[in-house]
């Protein structure tokens, strides 16, 4: 089953998990996420490069749903960015620089509004797993823990519809000395704890 999939599923098993009095958020966004590097090592060279994703476009959906006490919430994010991994040498594959990578977070956790209130400025805290997906065949997916801190806005626009404003930082962990996106002996090694990324976001939720 494709990972977009897989993660779809998680959200609805949450959704259906949640009880029937709780008031829900579901918020599509689309936003830019910014950095993420870390260290490359060659196991047979010992060569050493630094591995740079290309800033761009982030899209995906959050879901809150109201806790008994006032002011805070649960949530659940996923995301999505399509970008590129680039290195200055050839340490990815024999005869490329680059190559394409899709990642994909899929988190938990909550948001604190000091107003206590479901609306207004928020800070917002969530943990679950990155997923790196390179495009070229041959190369493999690697899936590594993660955490995301941030803040943003919400504004009612009407009792049911809201715009939402996020700026969050994403850490993901990697363990250094595991393979990177092999391509067959998986020579290249993680040569870092782990890499972060900054995601500007807005979006509409609608609450039911």
């Amino acid at each position: 089953m494709p990972a977009i999939a897989r993660c779809l599923l998680a959200i609805i098993a949450v959704a259906a998990a949640i009880p029937a009095q709780a008031e829900v958020e579901i918020a599509p966004f689309a936003g830019f996420r910014m950095g993420g590097e870390f260290s490359v090592n060659d196991r047979d060279t010992d060569e050493s490069d630094t591995l740079k994703f290309k800033d761009a476009e982030a899209f995906g959906v959050i879901m809150n749903f109201d806790l008994k006490e006032a002011g805070k919430q649960a949530e659940l994010y996923f995301g999505r960015q399509e970008t590129t991994a680039s290195t200055s040498d050839r340490l990815l594959t024999e005869d490329s620089y680059s190559v394409d990578v899709t990642i994909y977070q899929l988190q938990f956790g909550g948001l604190y509004f000091p107003g206590g209130k479901n609306t207004g400025g928020f800070v917002s805290g969530v943990l679950g797993v990155t997923r790196l997906e390179p495009k070229p065949s041959g190369l493999d997916d690697h899936h590594r823990a993660s955490i995301a801190l941030g803040g943003g806005y919400k504004l009612a626009l009407t009792d049911k519809l809201l715009a939402r404003f996020d700026l969050r930082g994403i850490y993901t962990v990697l363990d250094s000395g595991g393979a990177v996106f092999c391509d067959g002996g998986c020579a290249i090694r993680f040569d870092s704890s782990g890499y972060g990324q900054v995601e500007a976001s807005a979006g509409l939720a609608l609450r039911f």
